[in-house]
Protein backbone atom coordinates (compact mmCIF):
# COMPACT_ATOMS: atom_id res chain seq x y z
CA UNK A 1 0.00 0.00 0.00
CA UNK A 2 1.02 3.60 -1.03
CA UNK A 3 0.58 6.96 -0.05
CA UNK A 4 -1.00 9.90 -2.60
CA UNK A 5 2.82 10.42 -3.67
CA UNK A 6 4.25 6.76 -4.36
CA UNK A 7 5.66 6.42 -0.66
CA UNK A 8 5.63 2.58 -0.02
CA UNK A 9 4.23 1.98 3.76
CA UNK A 10 6.81 -0.26 4.79
CA UNK A 11 6.56 -1.13 8.96
CA UNK A 12 8.93 -1.96 11.42
CA UNK A 13 7.30 -3.26 14.84
CA UNK A 14 9.26 -2.39 18.24
CA UNK A 15 8.27 -4.27 21.28
CA UNK A 16 10.48 -3.84 24.91
CA UNK A 17 10.71 -6.74 26.86
CA UNK A 18 10.68 -7.34 30.45
CA UNK A 19 9.78 -10.54 31.62
CA UNK A 20 6.43 -10.69 29.96
CA UNK A 21 7.09 -14.72 29.42
CA UNK A 22 2.80 -15.19 30.23
CA UNK A 23 1.52 -13.08 27.70
CA UNK A 24 4.13 -11.84 25.06
CA UNK A 25 3.02 -14.88 22.77
CA UNK A 26 -0.47 -13.77 22.96
CA UNK A 27 0.99 -10.00 21.79
CA UNK A 28 3.02 -11.42 19.12
CA UNK A 29 0.07 -13.08 17.52
CA UNK A 30 -1.57 -10.13 17.11
CA UNK A 31 0.99 -8.96 15.23
CA UNK A 32 1.26 -11.96 13.00
CA UNK A 33 -2.44 -12.05 12.58
CA UNK A 34 -2.79 -8.13 11.15
CA UNK A 35 -4.85 -7.67 7.69
CA UNK A 36 -2.07 -5.82 6.23
CA UNK A 37 1.08 -7.59 7.85
CA UNK A 38 4.30 -5.85 8.71
CA UNK A 39 7.78 -6.06 7.30
CA UNK A 40 9.81 -6.42 10.48
CA UNK A 41 9.45 -6.86 14.22
CA UNK A 42 12.39 -5.71 16.80
CA UNK A 43 12.10 -7.12 20.32
CA UNK A 44 13.96 -5.50 23.06
CA UNK A 45 15.10 -7.66 25.73
CA UNK A 46 15.03 -4.56 28.51
CA UNK A 47 18.21 -6.67 30.54
CA UNK A 48 16.46 -9.80 31.63
CA UNK A 49 19.98 -11.58 30.49
CA UNK A 50 19.85 -15.40 28.87
CA UNK A 51 16.70 -16.77 30.09
CA UNK A 52 14.91 -14.14 28.22
CA UNK A 53 16.97 -14.30 24.91
CA UNK A 54 16.34 -18.12 25.24
CA UNK A 55 12.86 -17.47 25.37
CA UNK A 56 12.47 -15.04 22.48
CA UNK A 57 14.97 -16.60 20.16
CA UNK A 58 12.53 -19.43 19.63
CA UNK A 59 10.15 -17.10 17.96
CA UNK A 60 11.25 -17.44 14.46
CA UNK A 61 9.00 -14.47 12.92
CA UNK A 62 11.55 -11.31 15.48
CA UNK A 63 14.58 -10.02 15.57
CA UNK A 64 16.00 -9.83 19.60
CA UNK A 65 18.45 -6.89 20.79
CA UNK A 66 19.64 -7.21 23.80
CA UNK A 67 20.19 -4.83 26.67
CA UNK A 68 22.74 -6.16 29.45
CA UNK A 69 20.70 -3.80 31.99
CA UNK A 70 16.86 -2.56 32.98
CA UNK A 71 16.99 0.44 30.73
CA UNK A 72 13.23 1.01 31.06
CA UNK A 73 10.82 1.53 28.46
CA UNK A 74 12.15 4.40 26.67
CA UNK A 75 15.51 2.87 26.02
CA UNK A 76 14.31 -0.28 25.27
CA UNK A 77 11.86 1.06 21.98
CA UNK A 78 14.90 3.99 21.42
CA UNK A 79 17.02 0.98 21.08
CA UNK A 80 14.47 -0.74 18.81
CA UNK A 81 14.01 2.39 16.53
CA UNK A 82 17.28 2.80 16.01
CA UNK A 83 17.90 -0.89 14.38
CA UNK A 84 14.23 -0.73 12.60
CA UNK A 85 15.55 -1.19 8.71
CA UNK A 86 11.79 0.23 7.62
CA UNK A 87 10.21 4.22 7.14
CA UNK A 88 7.40 3.73 9.72
CA UNK A 89 7.73 2.23 13.31
CA UNK A 90 4.79 1.31 14.82
CA UNK A 91 4.88 -0.03 19.17
CA UNK A 92 3.66 -2.63 20.79
CA UNK A 93 3.85 -3.53 24.47
CA UNK A 94 4.64 -6.96 25.67
CA UNK A 95 1.78 -7.85 27.30
CA UNK A 96 -0.85 -6.05 25.02
CA UNK A 97 -2.59 -7.22 21.74
CA UNK A 98 -3.61 -5.04 18.58
CA UNK A 99 -7.17 -5.88 17.12
CA UNK A 100 -6.40 -7.58 13.24
CA UNK A 101 -7.48 -4.85 11.19
CA UNK A 102 -5.33 -2.03 13.29
CA UNK A 103 -2.32 -1.63 10.91
CA UNK A 104 -4.47 -1.62 7.60
CA UNK A 105 -6.83 0.71 9.10
CA UNK A 106 -3.49 3.25 10.26
CA UNK A 107 -2.29 3.13 6.62
CA UNK A 108 -5.54 3.86 5.22
CA UNK A 109 -5.97 6.82 7.41
CA UNK A 110 -2.51 7.90 6.65
CA UNK A 111 -3.43 8.00 2.62
CA UNK A 112 -6.70 9.47 2.95
CA UNK A 113 -5.03 12.54 5.50
CA UNK A 114 -1.65 13.18 4.30
CA UNK A 115 -1.02 16.17 6.31
CA UNK A 116 -0.07 13.70 9.30
CA UNK A 117 2.96 12.18 10.19
CA UNK A 118 1.45 9.98 12.51
CA UNK A 119 -1.93 8.52 13.92
CA UNK A 120 -3.06 6.92 16.65
CA UNK A 121 -6.54 4.73 17.68
CA UNK A 122 -8.66 4.28 20.45
CA UNK A 123 -8.10 2.12 23.32
CA UNK A 124 -9.50 -0.62 25.57
CA UNK A 125 -8.38 -1.17 28.62
CA UNK A 126 -9.05 -5.06 30.22
CA UNK A 127 -7.88 -7.26 33.10
CA UNK A 128 -8.66 -11.08 33.75
CA UNK A 129 -12.39 -9.91 34.11
CA UNK A 130 -12.92 -8.61 30.98
CA UNK A 131 -12.69 -4.86 29.25
CA UNK A 132 -12.62 -2.67 31.77
CA UNK A 133 -12.95 0.73 30.28
CA UNK A 134 -12.70 2.09 26.41
CA UNK A 135 -11.06 5.59 25.64
CA UNK A 136 -12.46 6.93 21.65
CA UNK A 137 -13.40 10.60 22.63
CA UNK A 138 -10.03 12.07 21.87
CA UNK A 139 -8.79 15.13 19.25
CA UNK A 140 -9.26 14.21 15.43
CA UNK A 141 -6.16 16.48 15.19
CA UNK A 142 -3.70 17.10 18.16
CA UNK A 143 -3.21 20.22 19.33
CA UNK A 144 -0.65 21.54 22.17
CA UNK A 145 -3.51 22.58 24.21
CA UNK A 146 -5.06 19.32 23.90
CA UNK A 147 -1.92 17.88 25.21
CA UNK A 148 -1.70 20.48 28.21
CA UNK A 149 -5.02 18.16 29.82
CA UNK A 150 -3.94 14.56 28.82
CA UNK A 151 -1.70 12.34 27.22
CA UNK A 152 -3.99 11.08 24.78
CA UNK A 153 -1.26 9.22 23.05
CA UNK A 154 -0.48 5.94 23.85
CA UNK A 155 2.95 4.19 22.33
CA UNK A 156 1.14 0.70 21.74
CA UNK A 157 -1.75 2.45 19.79
CA UNK A 158 1.09 5.00 17.08
CA UNK A 159 1.86 4.15 14.10
CA UNK A 160 4.53 7.15 12.94
CA UNK A 161 7.69 8.22 10.76
CA UNK A 162 10.89 6.74 11.74
CA UNK A 163 12.66 10.51 10.60
CA UNK A 164 10.11 12.04 12.77
CA UNK A 165 11.15 10.15 16.04
CA UNK A 166 15.05 10.44 14.62
CA UNK A 167 14.11 14.71 14.53
CA UNK A 168 12.31 15.38 17.81
CA UNK A 169 15.00 13.13 19.49
CA UNK A 170 13.24 10.02 20.79
CA UNK A 171 11.68 9.09 23.58
CA UNK A 172 13.38 10.48 27.09
CA UNK A 173 15.16 7.91 28.68
CA UNK A 174 15.62 9.80 31.81
CA UNK A 175 12.00 9.56 32.35
CA UNK A 176 10.43 6.18 33.03
CA UNK A 177 6.54 7.47 33.91
CA UNK A 178 5.46 10.12 31.27
CA UNK A 179 7.68 9.38 28.41
CA UNK A 180 5.04 9.01 26.09
CA UNK A 181 3.26 11.97 26.87
CA UNK A 182 6.54 14.13 26.93
CA UNK A 183 6.91 12.45 23.28
CA UNK A 184 3.91 13.62 21.71
CA UNK A 185 4.53 17.01 23.18
CA UNK A 186 7.69 17.72 21.43
CA UNK A 187 6.74 16.05 18.52
CA UNK A 188 3.58 18.67 18.16
CA UNK A 189 5.51 21.78 19.21
CA UNK A 190 8.19 20.87 16.24
CA UNK A 191 5.15 21.18 13.94
CA UNK A 192 4.05 17.49 13.31
CA UNK A 193 0.92 16.16 13.02
CA UNK A 194 -0.90 13.58 15.11
CA UNK A 195 -4.11 12.15 13.67
CA UNK A 196 -6.61 10.11 15.61
CA UNK A 197 -8.68 6.71 14.93
CA UNK A 198 -11.71 6.58 16.81
CA UNK A 199 -11.94 3.31 17.10
CA UNK A 200 -10.20 1.05 20.11
CA UNK A 201 -7.75 -0.99 17.73
CA UNK A 202 -5.68 -2.32 20.85
CA UNK A 203 -6.27 -3.67 24.29
CA UNK A 204 -3.87 -2.28 27.07
CA UNK A 205 -3.86 -5.25 29.80
CA UNK A 206 -3.81 -3.81 33.23
CA UNK A 207 -2.50 -6.64 36.03
CA UNK A 208 -1.94 -4.43 38.95
CA UNK A 209 1.55 -5.53 38.74
CA UNK A 210 3.49 -4.13 41.65
CA UNK A 211 3.23 -2.15 44.77
CA UNK A 212 0.45 0.40 44.43
CA UNK A 213 1.92 3.04 46.54
CA UNK A 214 5.36 2.92 44.12
CA UNK A 215 3.22 3.11 41.07
CA UNK A 216 1.52 6.12 42.47
CA UNK A 217 4.85 8.06 43.26
CA UNK A 218 6.03 6.58 39.74
CA UNK A 219 3.41 8.19 37.82
CA UNK A 220 3.94 11.28 40.26
CA UNK A 221 7.69 11.95 39.32
CA UNK A 222 6.80 11.41 36.02
CA UNK A 223 4.24 13.70 35.60
CA UNK A 224 7.13 16.47 37.69
CA UNK A 225 9.70 15.91 35.18
CA UNK A 226 7.21 16.26 32.42
CA UNK A 227 5.88 19.75 33.97
CA UNK A 228 9.46 20.76 34.76
CA UNK A 229 10.71 20.10 31.35
CA UNK A 230 7.74 21.30 29.47
CA UNK A 231 6.92 24.44 31.61
CA UNK A 232 6.90 27.05 28.71
CA UNK A 233 4.27 25.26 27.25
CA UNK A 234 2.22 24.99 30.55
CA UNK A 235 3.12 28.74 31.17
CA UNK A 236 1.39 30.18 28.01
CA UNK A 237 -1.65 28.79 28.40
CA UNK A 238 -3.66 30.36 32.03
CA UNK A 239 -4.65 27.61 34.41
CA UNK A 240 -3.02 24.55 32.55
CA UNK A 241 -0.44 24.71 35.39
CA UNK A 242 -2.55 23.98 37.98
CA UNK A 243 -5.32 21.96 36.41
CA UNK A 244 -2.38 19.73 35.17
CA UNK A 245 -0.65 19.44 38.95
CA UNK A 246 -4.14 19.05 40.42
CA UNK A 247 -4.78 15.84 38.02
CA UNK A 248 -1.30 14.42 38.42
CA UNK A 249 -2.05 14.05 42.41
CA UNK A 250 -6.00 12.76 42.16
CA UNK A 251 -4.30 10.40 39.52
CA UNK A 252 -2.17 9.19 41.95
CA UNK A 253 -4.27 9.33 44.92
CA UNK A 254 -6.13 5.97 42.72
CA UNK A 255 -2.59 4.43 42.61
CA UNK A 256 -1.43 4.88 46.21
CA UNK A 257 -2.43 3.62 49.30
CA UNK A 258 -2.18 4.56 53.07
CA UNK A 259 -0.41 7.77 54.13
CA UNK A 260 1.12 8.48 51.19
CA UNK A 261 -2.92 8.47 49.61
CA UNK A 262 -4.58 11.10 52.47
CA UNK A 263 -1.28 13.47 51.32
CA UNK A 264 -1.60 13.33 47.78
CA UNK A 265 -5.55 13.58 48.27
CA UNK A 266 -5.16 16.73 50.75
CA UNK A 267 -2.26 18.29 48.24
CA UNK A 268 -4.80 17.79 45.42
CA UNK A 269 -7.66 19.52 47.40
CA UNK A 270 -6.17 22.66 48.09
CA UNK A 271 -4.84 23.59 44.98
CA UNK A 272 -8.18 22.81 43.73
CA UNK A 273 -9.41 25.42 46.18
CA UNK A 274 -6.08 27.75 45.81
CA UNK A 275 -6.75 28.06 42.17
CA UNK A 276 -10.66 27.25 42.07
CA UNK A 277 -10.16 24.55 39.55
CA UNK A 278 -13.71 23.30 38.11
Amino acid sequence: MSTPSGEKIKITVVIPFFNAYDFFEASLNSILKQSHLVNEIIVVNDGCGLKADKYLNQFSDIKVISLTKNQGPSAARNAGVRAAKFDWIAFLDADDIWLPNKIEKQIDFLIKNPKFSACHTGVSIFDHTGTINTYINKPFDLTIDDLLKSTHVTPPSLLIKKSILEKVGHFDETMYCAEDHDLSLRIIEQGYKIGFINEALIRVRRMNHGNLSSSGRKLLIGNCQLFKKNHHLFKKKKGASSSYIYKTLMTAVGKSSGLEQKLYYALGKLIKIIFRIK
